[in-house]
C-alpha cells in the first residue's frame, strides 16, 4: 500500500496533518492508463492483416502492429509490444474505439466531427483555423459565429453547438440527411 505524501501544520497550536497535491499522475493511475493501452494494443495486434490497415493509424504505428502479430519470441514480443504503446498513446482514442465497435465510416465521421466540435467550442481561433486548414471547405464566418454562441449556456448555446456540429459535418464532407434528422431529433429534447 502506497503512502501518500503529507506534512504537519499548526494550527491553533494543534499540529495536523495535510495531504500535499501534486500535479504529477499517481504512479497506480498510470499503471491502470497502460494496462489499458496494453489490452488494445493485444486487441489491435490479434486483428486481421485487412482490418488492421483500415484503423486510423500512421504507417510507423501499422508497421509496429504488423511486427507485434508476428512476433514470436518472448522478448521481441515485448519490445514490440512497448513500442506500440507508445505508438498508441499518441492515437485519438475515441475514434479508435469506435472503429474497433463496429461502427464503420459514419460512426468514425461522427466521432471525428462531434471531437473537431468540442475542441472548436473549448479552444480559440487557433483550433479553428487548425480546422479549416484540414477541411478547406468550410464556412470560416459561420464556423466562428456559431462557436462563439456555443460557449454561452442555456437552450440558445445549444441549439449553437448543434448548428456548430452540422457545420463541422458538412465541410469535413460528412453532412447527410441521417445526421441532420439526428440532430433534429436531438434538439427537440
Amino acid at each position: 500500500m502506497a503512502r501518500r505524501p503529507f506534512h504537519v501544520v499548526e494550527e491553533g497550536g494543534r499540529l495536523q496533518e495535510e495531504t500535499l497535491t501534486s500535479d504529477r499522475v499517481a504512479r497506480w493511475d498510470h499503471r491502470d492508463d497502460m494496462e489499458a493501452l496494453k489490452a488494445l494494443a493485444n486487441r489491435i495486434a490479434k486483428l486481421p492483416p485487412a482490418e488492421r490497415r483500415a484503423l486510423p493509424l500512421d504507417e510507423e504505428a501499422l508497421a509496429q502492429f504488423e511486427n507485434l502479430a508476428n512476433a514470436a519470441l518472448k522478448p521481441e514480443r515485448r519490445r514490440s509490444l512497448m513500442r506500440a504503446k507508445l505508438l498508441l498513446a499518441h492515437a485519438d482514442m475515441d475514434v479508435l474505439h469506435a472503429v474497433l465497435e463496429g461502427g464503420g465510416a459514419a460512426a468514425l465521421a461522427a466521432r471525428a466531427a462531434d471531437s473537431w466540435r468540442d475542441r472548436i467550442v473549448a479552444g480559440d481561433d487557433a483550433v479553428l483555423t487548425s480546422f479549416l486548414a484540414a477541411h478547406p471547405g468550410g464556412d470560416r464566418q459561420a464556423l466562428r459565429a456559431a462557436a462563439r454562441d456555443a460557449r454561452g449556456a442555456g437552450p440558445p448555446a445549444k441549439r449553437a453547438a448543434l448548428r456548430l456540429l452540422k457545420l463541422v459535418r458538412e465541410a469535413a464532407g460528412g453532412g447527410g440527411a441521417a445526421a441532420d434528422a439526428a440532430d433534429d431529433a436531438e434538439a427537440e429534447d
